[in-house]
């Protein structure tokens, strides 16, 4: 007997459910037993002779672009706007656009990324899937009737304040020499304060639909790891400058 529609969507949330948990337990083992798979950018370390590896070694080391970051904006923007031409009525589904429409612009015009600049390419598979399932929630939800047709000003403010934050914080590490320690803004106050934008930006989500705690929680986690990975390179290579204390939010981490 094949399920019908109600099914087909509630196996649906299972299954994206369940890719969370999937993806924390994964975050927890790459952590403790194979860290290479969280390095990306300054904190990731070509191998040596990586020709030599064996096949396992080789398909675990392999990178690709950190470029391709911009993959993950054009694919959120597509879906965005197709959601877009269906609900427009909807401030959440603008809002979304906007961040991955300013994210895209971003990564394409802002960043700069050199040839040597380079990420694992579980990241890379990571990326695709957190934003296919951020639109796959939106979706979800605007289907069940249980995302509100208005705005919420609080929300809103905070999101635009934390976008404009990020903006900036993005525009002083595109204008670093290499891989030199930013400063000004809140740099001088946590290492990664573009993550902490980026965790504020998800977190007023969550007025429009409490869903959007899975997409919080993973935000929170991945980017915690990346800004503590970002920490300890500093405090590596500039040892006798200063680091800022926290990694990524203020008396807490």
């Amino acid at each position: 007997m094949y399920p019908n529609g109600e099914q087909l969507l509630q196996y649906t949330i299972y299954a994206y459910r369940l890719s969370f948990f999937i993806g924390f337990c994964s975050l927890f083992i790459a952590k403790s037993f194979l860290p290479g798979f969280l390095q990306y950018g300054k904190t990731y370390q070509s191998k040596k002779n990586s020709k030599y590896l064996g096949i396992l070694e080789q398909i675990k080391n392999f990178t690709v672009p950190k470029a391709y970051f911009s993959h993950f904006y054009y694919l959120a923007t597509f879906l965005s706007l197709i959601t877009l031409y269906f609900h427009p009525m909807f401030p959440i589904v603008w809002i979304i656009f906007g961040h991955s429409l300013r994210r895209l612009y971003e990564t394409l015009y802002v960043l700069h990324y050199t040839s040597k600049s380079r990420m694992n390419w579980s990241h890379y598979l990571v990326g695709i899937w957190f934003y296919s399932v951020l639109l796959l929630i939106l979706n979800i939800s605007l289907y069940k009737d249980t995302i509100p047709n208005t705005l919420n000003p609080k929300a809103f403010i905070i999101f635009c304040i934390a976008s404009w934050d990020q903006y900036k914080n993005h525009c002083i590490l595109a204008k670093l020499i290499k891989y030199s320690l930013p400063s000004g803004r809140l740099f001088s106050l946590v290492c990664c304060p573009h993550y902490l934008d980026e965790i504020i930006i998800y977190s007023t989500l969550l007025p429009y639909e409490q869903e959007f705690y899975l997409t919080l929680v993973w935000v929170i986690a991945s980017l915690s790891i990346s800004a503590l990975e970002t920490q300890n390179y500093y405090k590596h290579k500039f040892k006798d400058n200063h680091v800022a204390h926290y990694a990524i939010i203020p008396l807490i981490l």
